[in-house]
């Protein structure tokens, strides 16, 4: 990635809450508690955040976090730690994700990721909520924010998965994925995922969506193991991801149905958070991802990677808490003194 990239960050309109985490759990730690629920005859993996200083929960909106493609709930363990004392949060596995049962026939869909996502939200949430995506999970956020207006208070999106036929020529994502898009290659990949040990996976995934990889310790990575190793179990792991990256790369071919249309139904405020040295989702991508919607702001930040919830939750958790309403007021798990890095 070329260092120039650093220099968009200064196309960055969005401001920063002047409060920062008091606390922000490391991706290594325990995540927070979670069950499952039945949704249109599948069952889907859910956790919530408590902030366990408060005797009662925030007033505000729910916060809804959404993962990326291969990943799960456990992707926001940082950033909803941080954000904790000011939304209750809702982490989802999307189908065939994490603890997810895959859609019904196998049939993986954007629309139907965020059907459930909304059917869940209406369970749970009394309103409209701040519905935070990365990735995959940026997409997905986005079909939702504008098939249904009235559960969206907010939309944030972290280095979303928009568009982009370059992903598995010039950013280091593995070019068998391309092919994914014919007919009787699915064996192949699975063979490529399963043939590769958890820690192998967990590191090639450091590598692969960290701006600096070195910020990972040897615990992070062996967590992230431990949990790739339990999920390898699950008969659809590797067909899940399979299945969400077609579904992506098929809504990339269409004109009607499109993000950018989507983008541009949209009406609630919207933050658009990219890292420069994204390998996976050119971050040439974001000022006009974030031109797309009817009201946004951009914050891009020099020398992070994919997973910016991750790599700097910090920063992200302050333009996020911007965006929520509360510039520069402290509030439960957030200080107004000078942050400095948590890892």
């Amino acid at each position: 990635m070329n260092a120039s990239l650093d220099d968009l960050s200064l196309r960055s309109t969005a401001q920063l809450s002047e409060s920062v985490p008091v606390d922000v759990p490391g991706v290594a730690q325990e995540p927070p508690r979670g069950w499952s629920e039945i949704v249109d005859g599948r069952g889907v993996y859910l956790r919530r955040t408590d902030h366990p200083e408060l005797a009662d929960p925030p007033t505000g909106p729910d916060a809804w976090y959404v993962h990326g493609l291969a990943g799960s709930s456990t992707n926001w363990i940082s950033l909803a730690g941080a954000l904790a004392g000011a939304a209750t949060g809702y982490l989802v596995d999307l189908p065939g994700h994490g603890r997810s049962d895959p859609p019904p026939r196998g049939r993986y869909s954007l629309v139907d990721d965020a059907e459930v996502t909304a059917a869940l939200i209406r369970r749970h949430s009394d309103g409209p909520v701040h519905l935070v995506g990365n990735s995959l999970g940026g997409v997905v956020s986005t079909v939702l924010a504008a098939r249904h207006p009235d559960l969206v208070a907010t939309l944030t999106l972290i280095s979303p998965a928009v568009p982009d036929l370059r992903l598995t020529r010039d950013r280091g994502a593995d070019p068998i994925l391309g092919l994914l898009l014919f007919p009787g290659t699915g064996g192949l990949a699975v063979r490529r995922l399963s043939s590769t040990s958890p820690m192998a996976r967990a590191r090639g995934m450091g590598e692969l969506c960290f701006g600096d990889p070195t910020l990972l310790t040897d615990d992070d990575y062996a967590a992230a193991a431990a949990d790739l190793a339990w999920r390898s179990s699950i008969p659809w792991v590797h067909t899940g991801t399979i299945g969400s990256l077609r579904a992506l790369l098929r809504s990339y071919l269409h004109r009607t149905e499109s993000f950018w249309a989507d983008a541009a139904s949209v009406r609630v405020p919207t933050l658009v958070i990219w890292g420069t040295r994204d390998r996976l989702v050119d971050v040439r991508l974001a000022p006009r991802t974030a031109a797309a919607f009817a009201d946004s702001s951009l914050l891009i930040m020099a020398g992070v990677g994919h997973t910016a919830q991750m790599e700097d939750p910090v920063t992200t958790a302050r333009a996020v808490s911007r965006l929520w309403g509360s510039p520069g007021a402290p509030h439960p798990g957030l200080t107004d003194t000078v942050a400095t890095s948590t890892r």
